[in-house]
């Protein structure tokens, strides 16, 4: 078992891996020939298959919180979140998608000011307004040029958004079990719920590619579980607002990726917009660290 401290330097390589190897989801969803529907289900359908082993043989005691009304709703709303977001890569370029798509912060952020009565100080709402600011530049030019590209913009906000209620509601839940139990029992429900949209919009599970089923199976274990468990390993030995600096990364990383696997291009209204939601991003997440930093002191004295 590898152990790690505050101090050891590993852990940030092993950070710096795990966001490398999420920074491919866009790239596989969108070499995927697959309807968005189907990727999604197989590739939570899957993941719970290679997470099965495990669970039942180490956290088979949690199988009582299946019975817990909250995951059922967060992998109801997972599942509307990988259908999203993986429409919206194929809707538009890959960079526009991971862009929007790294805003989710920005919506806990907002969710917490409104439910959880947490405040907005001065620099949040400054990042708010510029990332809002980025957003609609990217949108404007993607209006005027390609109407479909303007609709996969939207679906990849709408995937934040849903990404920052499933996050949202999920956290008092996750706090009472271990990450293994959680994602299994959420993906289950996300699986269950993504088995009756595929039944109900008529797509057939069979019949596609053998390269489709390797970008998917890849997808899955890549991505989806080996990255997502190496964020989950980091957040226990590196500060949360030095994490999510790190995943600021995944945008960037993925739109150097995509203009190289993809042969996609930068345009200017990406470029612009996308440097003010990183910035907006970068100024909420400091500042929202520091207000904490501030009212910790103030406890303290």
């Amino acid at each position: 078992m590898i152990l790690f401290n505050k101090n050891n330097k590993n852990i940030y390589i092993i950070l710096a891996v795990g966001i490398f190897i999420i920074s491919f989801s866009g790239i596989l969803i969108k070499v995927i020939t697959a309807p968005a529907l189907i990727i999604a289900f197989y590739r939570v359908f899957l993941s719970s298959i290679f997470l099965s082993p495990l669970f039942f043989l180490k956290f088979k005691d949690s199988l009582k919180h299946f019975l817990n009304i909250k995951p059922i709703l967060v992998g109801f709303l997972l599942a509307l979140h990988f259908y999203a977001w993986i429409s919206a890569v194929q809707l538009t370029n890959v960079a526009n998608a991971v862009i929007f798509i790294a805003i989710q912060p920005l919506f806990t952020l907002l969710l917490e000011y409104l439910f959880a009565k947490e405040d907005l100080r001065k620099g949040v709402v400054t990042g708010v307004i510029l990332a809002l600011l980025g957003s609609v530049i990217i949108s404007f030019s993607d209006f005027h040029i390609i109407l479909t590209r303007f609709y996969g913009d939207m679906l990849a906000v709408l995937a934040a958004f849903l990404a920052a209620c499933y996050l949202f509601l999920g956290r008092s839940f996750r706090k009472k079990i271990k990450y293994i139990p959680y994602i299994y029992i959420v993906y289950t429900y996300c699986t269950f719920f993504l088995f009756i949209f595929v039944l109900i919009s008529g797509h057939s599970f069979t019949g596609y590619s053998t390269i489709n089923y390797s970008y998917i199976i890849i997808l899955a274990l890549g991505p989806t579980l080996i990255g997502h468990s190496i964020l989950n390993l980091s957040i226990r030995y590196i500060p949360a607002t030095i994490v999510s600096l790190a995943i600021l990364g995944e945008p960037i990383m993925t739109t150097v990726l995509a203009m190289f696997i993809l042969n996609e291009t930068l345009t200017t209204p990406t470029i612009v917009g996308g440097v003010l939601i990183l910035f907006g991003l970068y100024r909420a997440i400091i500042s929202n660290k520091n207000q904490k930093d501030n009212e910790l002191k103030e406890n303290i004295q």
